[in-house]
């Protein structure tokens, strides 16, 4: 229970992008080239940065490099990956598409990044 509440946040985020990627899409009549790879790219820069967030408190907390980067970058890429080998092997509706797994793990990455410049930048002002 303690992680439910620690993550309650990321967890919900989780569950959004599950509904997501799982729902049948819906038609739309225009669409912008790649509009779809932007969503993923979006999708799972805020899942990391949340992640990120909720993992050391909001930054009020010092937590372990180890931990920061298995919660908020590994977990979302492996999560990522998991996506997209069961839209292609459990759905009929769905496809698991290798540029889908680049725009999230390059979202990902910026997640992290931007999460990591931040707890930088409060630590070094003394605010952790």
């Amino acid at each position: 229970m303690i992680v439910l509440k620690k993550y309650r946040i990321s967890f919900l985020l989780i569950i959004l992008i599950l509904i997501l990627c799982f729902i049948d899409p819906p038609e739309v009549p225009v669409r912008p080239a790649d509009f779809d790879k932007w969503v993923h790219f979006l999708m799972f820069l805020g899942l990391s940065g949340v992640i990120f967030f909720d993992g050391s408190f909001h930054l009020k907390q010092k937590v372990s490099g180890w931990s920061v980067f298995g919660g908020s970058f590994l977990f979302p890429v492996v999560f990522s990956g998991g996506i997209e080998i069961a839209q292609e092997h459990l759905t009929a509706t769905r496809s698991g598409d290798w540029r889908d797994f680049l725009f999230d793990v390059i979202g990902v990455c910026c997640g992290y990044l931007v999460g990591w410049l931040i707890n930088r930048k409060l630590k070094i002002n003394n605010v952790c």
